[in-house]
């Protein structure tokens, strides 16, 4: 079973499994979810992930205790603490961004990056390397609790055809809330390019390394 690490905290228990009953529906990976406690925005800049380090590695190492996840994932783009968890856990550990930017680099050589934050996060950019192409925002859209707006897959759209326009062959998504939105299906109506969602390449690592799936 995949241990999900979520970091916006949350009450709704459909809100926290959103990313599990994705990978179920999609791949049929069998996983439990925990979310970090007093981040209910998420992390969306450099304070908010650098508070959120410790309660990362807090939670990896209960999760690792109860003895029933045969890996956990940080299922946020900037992959926060990962390589400080990597280093307290015995248990495979990967990231959503880590695992998305391998994904893109696969399918494509100009990888066009859409997000919140004002930066491409660095756990991707570096694995992509020379195949990075770009990296936009939406002004209007800069926390995950944004994304539930009723034009916010409209204006997502309108961004990042500029960067198909402008030379891009795939697109990776570097925020998990698209995923919530399920931006993916919507962006397939409108755009003829690869589409890497963070939660299903999270899914495709864990059936990598897992021997009962």
């Amino acid at each position: 079973m995949l241990g999900i690490i979520r970091v916006l905290t949350t009450e709704d228990n459909d809100v926290l499994n959103e990313h599990s009953l994705l990978m179920k529906t999609h791949l049929n990976i069998a996983s439990e979810t925990r979310c970090i406690p007093g981040q209910w925005n998420g992390i969306y800049d450099e304070k908010t992930e650098s508070i959120a380090e410790s309660k990362i590695i807090k939670l990896a190492k209960e999760m690792e205790s109860q003895r029933k996840y045969t890996a956990l994932t940080i299922s946020c783009a900037a992959d926060p603490a990962l390589n400080l968890v990597r280093k307290n856990i015995q248990l495979p550990v990967f990231g959503a961004g880590e695992s998305g930017a391998y994904a893109a680099s696969m399918v494509g050589n100009n990888v066009g990056i859409i997000g919140i934050t004002e930066e491409a996060p660095l756990s991707i950019t570096r694995i992509l390397g020379e195949k990075y192409h770009s990296y936009a925002y939406e002004h209007s859209l800069r926390k995950t609790t944004d994304l539930f707006a009723e034009d916010a897959k409209e204006k997502l759209l309108t961004t990042i055809k500029g960067m198909v326009s402008g030379g891009a062959d795939v697109i990776l998504f570097a925020c998990t809330g698209f995923s919530t939105i399920s931006l993916k299906h919507y962006l397939n109506k409108y755009i003829n390019i690869p589409v890497i969602d963070l939660v299903e390449a999270q899914a495709i690592a864990f059936k990598l390394i897992n021997k009962e799936v």
